[in-house]
């Protein structure tokens, strides 16, 4: 498990939990893919979004075993990750060759779709039908935004909105989902839902800031992807949002040399790129938002019953600012 968890022993184990169930579904069926999905599932990722789910779970009336429900988030965040790698034809993914790179596009588009349909069905077997309605709804969104960002790569849009817009739906409705779906399992309160449910997507907008953040400030060794990996893959994020608006016109000659039809993109120009943004003050800047998003979620989490549970979810949650990974 990633050193993320090492403070909260009792989550730690349950997401050890939680993963062992995922690699026993992926093992399952005759699922030609198991053993890289399984390294994928393995690999150390922090696992925040079953976390959050069974966090929540600890707000209800009625205790209940959420390892399958949390499994089957997790599930559908690593398919995300899969077809996300296709896309973006990168490399490595956790520190570990996508698996694309080792089966081919056909065989890892085919592989996140199979952990589609066992994500809907862990969950029909495991929760409310009206969670696992909003979780098949959430498949589409993501999808719809992740058309549309596929349909802007290289032509570098500036609205910060439309930037807010698309994270709002990937991440911020995954983290939503995965608190609201553990607080309406374990029967809490509506008061409390609703506090989890506005709590998870500020949190999520604020995790998805600082992950755009780090891919300009940290170092390749503490993500485990090449620094700069959005701006080669041609995506606009908030940093060269705020230093395109800040610097203005010293990003279009830049960005030319890694524009899309290029064999390989130029990796001096993407070096500048770095080093404009870092100089333009963006930085800066997306972190005070993703701050402000964070300061949201804990003013949310203020809401619920004071104890425990709400003291490390609200730890978790300020740690997601301050991580360099």
């Amino acid at each position: 498990m990633t050193e993320f968890w090492k403070e909260l022993p009792e989550i730690s184990a349950k997401l050890d939990a939680v993963r062992a169930r995922m690699k026993d579904v992926v093992g399952s069926g005759r699922f030609p893919l198991a053993e890289p999905v399984q390294e994928l599932i393995d690999a150390n990722g922090k696992m925040l979004r079953p976390a959050f789910l069974i966090m929540a779970g600890r707000f209800g009336k009625r205790p209940k075993d959420l390892t399958d429900l949390a499994a089957a988030v997790e599930l559908l965040h690593v398919a995300t990750l899969i077809h996300d790698d296709v896309i973006d034809a990168s490399d490595t993914r956790r520190g570990i060759p996508t698996v694309h790179s080792r089966y081919g596009a056909k065989d890892a588009v085919l592989a996140g779709d199979w952990l589609f349909s066992r994500c809907f069905r862990l969950a029909s077997e495991s929760s409310s039908p009206e969670n696992a309605r909003l979780l098949a709804a959430l498949i589409g969104a993501l999808c719809s935004e992740e058309i549309h960002q596929d349909l802007e790569r290289y032509s570098w849009p500036r609205s910060e909105r439309n930037y807010l817009r698309k994270i709002a739906g990937k991440t911020a409705a995954l983290f939503s989902l995965s608190l609201r779906a553990g607080a309406v399992e374990a029967k809490a309160s509506p008061s409390t839902v609703a506090a989890l449910t506005r709590a998870g997507y500020a949190a999520g907008m604020a995790f998805q800031v600082m992950d755009d953040v780090l891919d300009y400030e940290s170092s390749e060794g503490a993500m485990r992807k090449p620094v700069a990996s959005d701006v080669r893959e041609g995506l606009c994020t908030l940093p060269l949002i705020l230093a395109m608006r800040a610097v203005p016109g010293r990003f279009e000659p830049l960005l030319a040399a890694v524009g899309r039809g290029l064999a390989r993109p130029d990796d001096a120009a993407i070096g500048a790129i770095v080093d404009a943004v870092r100089e333009s003050g963006a930085i800066s800047s997306s972190r005070d938002l993703a701050s402000a998003y964070t300061g949201r979620a804990m003013r949310e989490l203020s809401r619920l019953p004071p104890g425990t549970p709400r003291d490390e979810l609200r730890g978790t949650v300020e740690r997601l600012l301050s991580r360099d990974y």
